[in-house]
């Protein structure tokens, strides 16, 4: 069996109105997954995943794919795609960001720290008050620092765990009404804002998963 190559298209890259611009989307990481995204992904289909269904249906691709002794050079590459296409859509940060970089008219990716940044600077500028929910936010992400620095045992995070998880939920229940009621957004600063929030809960998410006991806390922000 063979499966679809998700293999990125080659394009230049210029930088327009202080956004990178990418002059090709990549391939659609979404269409190798008909089973949780039968439409080719959102807005056709919810950008809420089943987690468990995405992963069956990641293990269901491998099966076919993955490398072996007798595994061609083809079956390699489908099995390297197919993991990278997992990692992305399995996280509601990196699924939004490739969502944004398949539609956005520049297709900008804001995983890049230099888009992000500029990004940040450009909302925060815009009114005192974007620059007031944004410092607001921080000192939730510097408080988590605090809270898993603090921790001497799992359960010492248990509160701080299910805060963010709540975070997360409420996040993807958000994006995904914007992206129902909208198609595309009359903002995209506004969605591309909504990712790298959720940027900041899944790496509280990650630290809290990675963290043990005397070991140096890393948490990005």
């Amino acid at each position: 069996m063979t499966l679809p190559m998700m293999m990125w298209r080659v394009s230049a890259t210029a930088w327009r109105h202080g956004v990178r611009y990418q002059s090709t989307a990549p391939a659609n990481m979404f269409s190798l997954y008909p089973k949780n995204f039968p439409h080719g992904g959102p807005p056709h289909d919810p950008f809420v995943v089943n987690d468990r269904a995405l992963r069956r249906e990641y293990k269901l691709l491998q099966s076919v794919a993955h490398p072996d002794k007798q595994a061609s050079a083809t079956d390699d590459a489908q099995s390297t795609e197919i993991n990278k296409s997992y990692r992305i859509l399995s996280n509601p940060y990196t699924r939004l960001c490739h969502l944004i970089q398949l539609h956005h008219p520049a297709h900008v990716d804001i995983s890049d720290d230099a888009v992000a940044k500029d990004l940040i600077a450009k909302y925060q500028n815009k009114s005192p008050e974007n620059s007031s929910r944004y410092k607001e936010m921080l000192m939730t992400v510097l408080d988590a620092h605090e809270s898993l620095e603090l921790a001497d045992t799992e359960k010492d995070l248990e509160e701080l765990e299910t805060e963010n998880d709540l975070r997360i939920g409420d996040s993807e229940d958000a994006i995904d009404a914007a992206i129902r009621r909208q198609w595309p957004p009359a903002d995209w600063d506004e969605l591309m804002i909504a990712a790298i929030k959720l940027k900041y809960w899944v790496n509280i998410q990650n630290a809290c998963k990675e963290w043990e006991p005397g070991k140096p806390v890393h948490l990005t922000h």
